[in-house]
């Protein structure tokens, strides 16, 4: 099944790459010479897409390394994830948002940071419908450029989380930038970009007060093994409140508010990032990918997203206020003298806002990387699909969410 799937793949990629590349996605006057795939590095790690890589030929000799992402095959899978929307997110930010921010980062005359590492963008295409299984996104492939994911999964060292954040940072300079030198024309940008977390409806991606569920799974673990701390603890009291509403309170984190509003990518994970490495294995740079969810919002949506998701609880008791440290810092050197950016206490103010947000989606979301596991089942209803992600990880899974508890209450993060 695997193997015709990639054959149906590999002559479908080398029926359009000659079209893609006679209207110049690889440069004015080349022509097309092959294409060959790489059947040893097929795979569906996000399994919102089917990522291909292979090595295309071009009229001048060049070589292009590239991955190529199609759609989903089954079509119900398409709109559940809505898949649709996604590539048209991510098409938007590779073809016009990001081209816009790098233009205002370069534009400045003062001396500032370079522009995040970032693979580069050939073609897109979203038509949708009938054409869906058509659509594709046309990237640099850079793991000849030593790239590759970090090894440790699903928690990342100290290390990783440093690098991550400078580039994190870079990358939110970049809206800090373009706010300054033209914020009319980012906002106009912005309008492009679409949620796929509510419905029209402003229903969350999960039914059956999903949210409350996943936090009271939490709760009830804290309470469960250090109750005589957590019992009457206020902080405590005020959580349960906010997760008796989650859709509300989530919906409220995620509002922009000046003036510290950016461009987030929207799912920085240890996922969505590929690490560089020095001769002794420390990490040196990282590049993110996969902008098929970007949103305008809070910094702090992807730091909390990003820091619940990838430390262990020792490590956010030990090194938190470095981390953000971190971020403040490198953020002040990646843009301009007199670009207005978050000082540490107006981050911890952001953080308070915004942590729910984090926890929202790594207290079910995290279960689901440590575990690798997917599901197999579409047809299950949304009862039965909220029951299968509350039963993952069992009682590690458990302590996981209630550490994540454990950490909002201890640092006192409801101002929401």
């Amino acid at each position: 099944m695997i193997k015709s799937i990639i054959l149906a793949m590999d002559s479908l990629l080398r029926e359009e790459l000659p079209k893609i590349v006679s209207i110049g996605a690889f440069g004015k006057n080349i022509k097309y010479v092959s294409f060959d795939l790489d059947k040893d590095h097929v795979g569906q790690d996000h399994y919102m897409s089917t990522v291909l890589f292979g090595t295309l030929t071009t009229s001048d000799e060049s070589k292009y390394h590239v991955v190529i992402k199609l759609k989903l095959r089954d079509e119900k899978l398409r709109v559940q994830f809505k898949i649709d929307i996604q590539f048209q997110n991510e098409i938007t930010m590779y073809d016009r948002v990001i081209p816009f921010l790098f233009e205002c980062h370069r534009s400045m005359e003062a001396e500032v940071g370079d522009c995040p590492t970032l693979a580069r963008f050939f073609f897109g295409r979203n038509k949708c419908g009938e054409f869906a299984e058509k659509d594709l996104i046309v990237l640099e492939n850079v793991t000849p450029s030593g790239f590759r994911l970090s090894d440790a999964r699903p928690f990342l060292d100290f290390n990783h989380i440093v690098i991550a954040f400078q580039a994190v940072a870079k990358f939110h300079g970049l809206s800090y930038t373009a706010k300054y030198k033209d914020p009319d024309r980012l906002q106009e940008f912005v309008k492009d970009l679409h949620d796929i977390q509510f419905d029209e409806e402003g229903k969350w991606i999960m039914n059956n007060n999903a949210l409350s569920r996943f936090g009271k799974r939490g709760i009830d673990q804290l309470l469960e093994r250090s109750g005589d701390l957590y019992r009457d603890n206020e902080q405590l009291r005020k959580f349960n409140v906010i997760i008796g509403d989650g859709n509300k309170w989530l919906r409220h984190a995620r509002v922009p508010r000046e003036p510290f509003s950016v461009v987030c990518h929207g799912d920085f994970n240890r996922n969505n990032m590929l690490f560089r490495y020095d001769g002794e294995g420390l990490p040196v740079d990282v590049l993110l990918f996969d902008f098929g969810t970007p949103r305008y919002g809070s910094p702090a949506l992807d730091l909390s997203f990003f820091l619940y998701m990838n430390t262990t609880q020792s490590l956010r008791e030990s090194r938190w206020d470095d981390l953000l440290n971190v971020y403040c810092l490198a953020l002040a050197d990646a843009v301009p003298p007199g670009v207005r950016v978050p000082n540490r206490a107006e981050l911890d103010f952001e953080m308070a806002k915004c942590a729910y947000y984090g926890f929202a989606h790594a207290s079910f979301f995290l279960n689901h990387q440590l575990e690798r596991n997917f599901i197999d089942n579409v047809d299950m209803d949304d009862e039965e699909t909220l029951e299968w992600f509350l039963q993952l990880g069992g009682g590690k899974g458990s302590d996981i969410v209630a550490d994540m508890v454990q950490h909002i209450v201890d640092m006192e993060y409801m101002n929401l």
